[in-house]
């Protein structure tokens, strides 16, 4: 049994990156620098040492396919219902072969390899059912807040902006969604998700508040900086994206 494995989201259809409408291209395909935004995503974490990686593809799966090849595995997401949705078509692929399962947006490529190291250092250090990255900005506006015990600093939840109470709201630790989580806890649990919700989607984040209502470990490092958390939705992002990278190359950091 191998130890990690990446499940990475490219289902999306990028419709705010084409003015409402669908996409000729799947969003993930979109690209930064020259290559396609995927291949940032994947390259970071084969970089911090992870070799079995599945990619959830769905709108216009072949040209992902196509592009990718044999370097990853892909699970087919036919319809979008929700990010729990798209990582249970993951679980046919990976269950009872591995360990632990790293999961992150593939619309969300610049999530250092160091960062994703450290993470998985902390993880193994610390055994919980879940480890996730966070974020701390004097804006959070937009994002979920991680709701943390004073005491220990264990995390007892993510509640998203618009269910924050006026002292929720004043939280500046947010979730940008990468996550590892221990392999059999996730596929033991990823059936129980509903879709009792505003979107009637399958939610990841609702396994958050799953584990912690059984009493689960969890673990939130924040990330070393605010970029490495952007997520690339509309030309506009796409765009700061590359000023970022190229920020980056400036600063001597290697890029993927």
């Amino acid at each position: 049994m191998q130890k990690y494995a990446a499940v990475i989201l490219a289902a999306g259809k990028g419709t705010r990156m084409n003015e409402g409408t669908a996409s000729p291209i799947p969003k993930v395909m979109y690209e930064l620098s020259g290559k396609p935004i995927i291949s940032y995503a994947v390259k970071s974490v084969q970089d911090a040492g992870i070799e079995k990686i599945v990619l959830v593809v769905g709108y216009k799966k072949e040209t992902v396919q196509d592009y990718m090849g044999s370097k990853v595995e892909y699970a087919i997401q036919q319809e979008q219902l929700g990010t729990g949705h798209a990582v249970k078509m993951a679980k046919e692929l990976l269950e009872d072969k591995v360990d632990a399962v790293i999961v992150f947006g593939g619309d969300c490529p610049l999530f250092k390899p160091e960062t994703i190291k450290k993470l998985i250092d902390i993880y193994e250090e610390r055994q919980p059912t879940i480890a996730m990255l966070s974020v701390i900005s004097d804006d959070p506006t937009g994002y979920g807040r991680i709701l943390r015990e004073d005491e220990s600093g264990h995390v007892t939840g993510i509640v998203e902006q618009k269910d924050c109470t006026p002292d929720q709201a004043l939280i500046k630790e947010w979730n940008p969604a990468f996550y590892i989580f221990n392999s059999k806890w996730l596929w033991e649990n990823i059936d129980r998700l509903s879709t009792e919700n505003a979107q009637n989607e399958y939610y990841l984040t609702d396994l958050i508040s799953m584990a912690v209502s059984q009493g689960k470990r969890l673990y939130a490092m924040p990330v070393s900086e605010e970029s490495e958390a952007f997520g690339i939705n509309t030309p506009a992002q796409q765009k700061a994206a590359e000023g970022i990278l190229k920020q980056r190359s400036a600063d001597g950091d290697i890029q993927n």
